[in-house]
């Protein structure tokens, strides 16, 4: 990325409009405040000061404004717990991918592409399929398996999605909607498509991008000579009976990857594409860096720089408000007062701008990071950094932040401490085997921690209530819930403790509660007569037709059934 870029350069026009409101605001004052020493000291009194602060007021809003806009220069590169990257692959199965200017086709060619990328992926990344037309739908959550995805992508056709068009801005949002808010994980969107819109529409999803630090990569297929959309009665024909050439548009692609520091990839005129170097993009920001970390290359923001330019000019302004009237000056002291509190009241909101933190995890992470980086044996660094992580919703990072305290302490209580605050993490993603074993490891270092043996205890006691598998079939819905009559309710366990203090952690361990034990007096399952051995089962397991097409088609279908269209209107493609 190069030069300046504008995270919301839409928003150009409002807070254009704020500053003009503000200085025709500040002239209309000095215009009434100008009359109004006429009326009281006559014609003779024309000089009015206070210039220099109204200035430095309306350079400091325009300053601030400008950091609205979210100016970024250049990238920096931070280093994130973590290791892999998350990648959508949003295809585009609107009418015109199956043009054959690429033979077979081009979506032919985008799901063979699909296909080497998943299986060139690396074991820690993750990976989703994502589909737009008319509008855009999530397929598939992020998944390591990518072996699965690639069993899915011979079901992504022209017929998932019946809305003509293609809304790359829906598309877009649609694959953002996979990756979770707290994850500091590299994200990517490959976008594979032709990047033809029939509608010409401008919107292409930047403003969702831009917050998210989403690179896009796209991949262009097709000839801009273009080619007739195929279908069964023949080539598509517009409104007028003419048959429709659908040609790419590289230009609209490229004009969606480069603002987010991505890259366009383009197919040959055989409809071949460099799997290898798409790869190579898409893991840019997976290599590694040391144990548990990746580095990761983000837009460098200039807010900051901004906003604490915006905050000399309006400490400037506050001092030229505070000094006397001198010799000529007819502003008088409460309107320098009403002008002090209107800059510092606009410099409060350069403070919190200087707050904003760059990336997507708090300042307070990013120091305890910094700590343990260089002292990678501080136990009790890595105590705190793993409950600043779980307090963010990294549970991963903050259960490997935890084990390595535990590990590495010297001291029982410490490593008790850290054992506990693992066992907390445990039961936030309601994993009661781990659970059970930190806290099990917690108690021994610390026989005489009262708040770990009640979270024992619980854990145990939860596990013990949960119900034992079943041998036979279902439970059928009707004898859910039977009981013998007037036979108590098994005691539930009661919540675990919450870890206190700084070393005990804090997040929220909201475990879900353990279920219910089978109430005696109920029906007994019964058993299935049929007995399979293993190969057997295998063999009934293999003679199962398995459809991908009517998973995906199920994950696309559109509860509002697309939206109306005018009679006689040309087709979209």
């Amino acid at each position: 990325m190069s030069g300046v870029d504008w995270a919301r350069a839409a928003l150009f026009p409002e807070l254009l409009a704020v500053w003009i409101a503000a200085l025709l605001a500040v002239l209309a004052g000095r215009e009434l405040a100008r009359r109004r020493a006429r009326r009281l000291l006559g014609p003779g009194a024309a000089r009015l000061g206070g210039a220099a602060g109204d200035a430095l007021l309306l350079a400091a809003l325009a300053v601030l404004l400008l950091a609205l806009l979210g100016p970024r220069f250049g990238e920096r590169t931070e280093r994130v717990p973590g290791t892999g990257v998350d990648v959508v692959l949003l295809f585009d199965v609107s009418q015109s991918m199956r043009a054959r200017d690429v033979p077979p086709s081009r979506l032919e060619r985008a799901r063979a592409l699909g296909a080497e990328v998943l299986a060139g992926l690396a074991p820690g990344d993750r990976a989703a399929l994502a589909a737009f037309a008319g509008r855009g739908v999530l397929l598939t959550p992020l998944t390591p398996d990518q072996a699965a995805l690639r069993a899915l992508l011979p079901a992504l056709d022209e017929s998932l999605l019946s809305e003509g068009g293609s809304h790359f801005d829906e598309g877009v949002r649609a694959a953002l909607s996979a990756f979770r808010t707290e994850s500091a994980r590299p994200r990517v969107i490959l976008l594979l498509s032709d990047g033809e819109d029939p509608e010409g529409r401008d919107e292409l999803g930047l403003e969702a991008l831009a917050p998210s630090g989403t690179r896009v990569l796209a991949v262009a297929f097709g000839s801009e000579t273009g080619a007739t959309i195929p279908l069964r009665s023949g080539p598509l024909e517009d409104a007028a009976g003419r048959p429709v050439v659908s040609r790419a548009d590289p230009a609209r692609l490229r004009a969606l990857a480069e603002p987010t520091g991505g890259a366009l990839f383009a197919s040959d005129r055989f409809g071949a594409v460099d799997a290898d170097a798409v790869l190579a993009a898409l893991r840019r920001d997976a290599a590694a860096s040391g144990e548990g970390f990746v580095l990761r290359r983000v837009p460098r923001s200039g807010v900051n720089a901004l906003a604490a330019l915006a905050l000399l000019a309006l400490l400037g302004e506050a001092w030229l408000a505070r000094r006397p009237a001198r010799g000529g000056s007819l502003l008088a002291p409460p309107e320098r007062r009403m002008h002090a509190r209107a800059g510092a009241a606009v410099a409060a909101l350069a403070l919190i701008q200087l707050g904003a933190g760059e990336g997507d995890r708090g300042a307070q992470t990013l120091a305890l990071e910094a700590q343990v980086r260089r002292a990678p044996e501080d136990a009790r660094a890595l105590i705190r950094l793993g409950v600043a992580r779980a307090g963010e919703g990294a549970l991963a990072e903050a259960e490997r932040a935890f084990f390595a305290a535990a590990v590495r302490a010297r001291d029982p209580e410490l490593a008790a401490d850290a054992y506990y605050d693992l066992g907390v993490a445990a039961l936030e993603r309601g994993d009661l085997e781990s659970a059970r074993d930190a806290f099990f490891d917690g108690v021994a270092l610390a026989p005489g921690d009262r708040t770990a043996q009640f979270n024992l205890e619980w854990t145990l006691r939860a596990l013990a209530s949960r119900p034992p598998p079943s041998r036979g079939g279902e439970p059928k819905p009707e004898d859910a819930g039977k009981s013998g009559e007037g036979e108590p309710e098994p005691e539930r366990a009661p919540e675990p403790s919450q870890p206190e203090g700084e070393d005990r952690g804090e997040p929220s361990a909201s475990a879900p509660a353990p279920s219910q034990a089978p109430e005696p007096g109920g029906e007994a399952p019964r058993e299935n007569p049929v007995r399979l051995d293993a190969e057997a089962t295998q063999r009934w397991l293999e003679a199962v037709a398995d459809d991908p097409a009517r998973a995906l088609r199920a994950a696309a279908q559109d509860p509002a059934r697309g939206r109306t269209r005018q009679r006689g209107a040309a087709p979209l493609w």
